[in-house]
């Protein structure tokens, strides 16, 4: 049973609408669809990973969580791609979907990968991010008096990384070796009774929290106002009778209002202003602007020209 199913991201989101809206001469804009195409490669390899699930046989009851977040006592905070539990053990997963030859000095905690092109560039050690994870998941365990074998991995995505002799001894395969970890764990650990499990697995999800990641948005240079989501370039649609109307393709969209209010929320934040809906959404008329708010998710605070507005999650 799957708890947390995957979501696109907020970076994800926000990159989508940064390129939407930057002018493909801006000195952003290669930079950011170089980034989204690596958050979208790292989508695709978690779904690959997915694919692999649904061919294993799993001991049941399980349950899956996945991009679990949450922050530990301290306020640091733990991303883990995939939590799979069943009753011999609870498996945390590291996703990797990264291609060329991977080597690893476990002294310096360190990973190389080496491009087709011959460049080595660094990355961050898998490994020691699981072992913190872990560390906080047995805690978590003591504390709800619950007993559960751990067993952590790195799982890479695709086959075109290849793996060097510095990896040995290391919890690290390719996707297709999961079927076979997994029946080894589950002959390796006796199960726990199988209604234990989904108290402890609900308790984790209701630890879950979204994790709001910084990013740097170049918002003045972006284009303002309703955007076509069919047309490139920022093309604008027009309001005339109460709809929103791409004057190039044609399109009607009954959506544009709640639509550019998510890249509004991601661009700018959750709260807004009169002034700073007809900003963004380049409308000149306060009138029309409050008649489309009212239309909008929103809890209000204030009167008149001090009114302030939330977007309601």
């Amino acid at each position: 049973m799957i708890l947390l199913a995957w979501q696109p991201s907020d970076s994800q989101k926000i990159l989508e609408a940064m390129l939407q809206r930057l002018p493909q001469t801006h000195k952003e804009y290669a930079y950011a669809r170089e980034r989204l195409g690596r958050v979208k490669a790292g989508l695709a390899g978690e779904q690959r990973v997915d694919a692999e699930w649904l061919e294993l046989d799993l001991p049941a009851p399980h349950y899956f969580l996945h991009d679990f977040q949450t922050r530990n006592d301290f306020g640091s905070t733990h991303q883990m791609d995939t939590i799979f539990l069943c009753p011999h053990f609870l498996l945390i997963l590291e996703i990797k979907n990264i291609t060329g030859i991977l080597s690893y000095d476990a002294s310096y905690a360190q990973l190389t990968r080496t491009t087709i092109e011959g460049t080595v560039e660094g990355m961050v050690d898998p490994f020691l991010q699981l072992e913190r994870h872990v560390a906080w998941m047995k805690k978590l365990l003591q504390r709800e008096r619950f007993h559960l074998p751990i067993v952590h991995a790195v799982v890479l995505a695709t086959r075109n990384g290849i793996l060097t002799k510095g990896f040995e001894g290391q919890p690290i395969f390719h996707v297709t070796g999961l079927r076979s970890c997994i029946q080894r764990w589950t002959e390796m650990y006796q199960p726990v009774k199988a209604e234990a499990l989904l108290p402890f697995a609900t308790r984790l999800l209701s630890m879950h929290t979204r994790l709001k990641k910084e990013m740097t948005v170049p918002f003045k240079e972006m284009m303002k106002g309703v955007v076509c989501p069919h047309c490139g370039n920022g093309q604008r649609l027009q309001y005339h009778y109460r709809k929103w109307t791409c004057p190039r393709c044609g399109l009607v969209d009954h959506n544009a209002l709640n639509r550019t209010l998510e890249d509004y929320r991601l661009l700018v934040g959750p709260q807004l202003t009169n002034r700073s809906f007809r900003e963004f959404f380049a409308i000149e008329s306060p009138n029309l602007a409050y008649k489309l708010l009212q239309q909008l998710p929103l809890k209000a605070e204030g009167e008149k020209k001090h009114r302030k507005y939330w977007i309601i999650d």
